[in-house]
């Protein structure tokens, strides 16, 4: 007899699990652009606006970016767009790749960019215009 509750409590606890806690978290996808470009390399942060809770974060790879399972509320949204500033080439004939963000500070580490997430599914585009340093002047 004990046997045969065993498999429904199991059941009951493994169904509460699965669908208790991911309805919950959410996608956040979108773009990137710059000067109507997509960033063709890059780093996306979502970090909670109390300081409290996970970072959450993705590559932004040819101008688009998808972060799974992030816990909805209102977020910090930090971007950085890299390039290459430089190869420097070493004295053994390796090279070392000098890398600059295309974006100003004020879109990564003092970013005031917000976005509120919200469950199933979040889409927000980024869309930056700017001096682009990778053209000399």
């Amino acid at each position: 007899m004990l046997s045969r509750l065993k498999v429904p409590c199991f059941l009951f606890i493994l169904c509460a699990m699965l669908s208790g806690c991911g309805d919950k978290l959410a996608r956040v996808e979108g773009t990137v652009t710059f000067n109507g470009e997509p960033v063709s390399r890059g780093m996306i942060n979502l970090e909670p606006t109390d300081g409290k809770g996970s970072v959450y974060g993705a590559s932004v790879e040819n101008g688009k970016f998808v972060i799974e399972d992030v816990l909805p509320g209102e977020k910090i949204v930090r971007i950085s767009a890299a390039y290459t500033k430089e190869i420097k080439k070493e004295a053994d004939g390796s090279e070392i790749e000098i890398c600059d963000d295309l974006l100003p500070v004020e879109y990564g580490q003092n970013s005031k960019e917000r976005l509120n997430v919200e469950a199933p599914s979040t889409k927000k585009d980024y869309a930056f215009t700017g001096t682009d340093p990778r053209k000399k002047k």
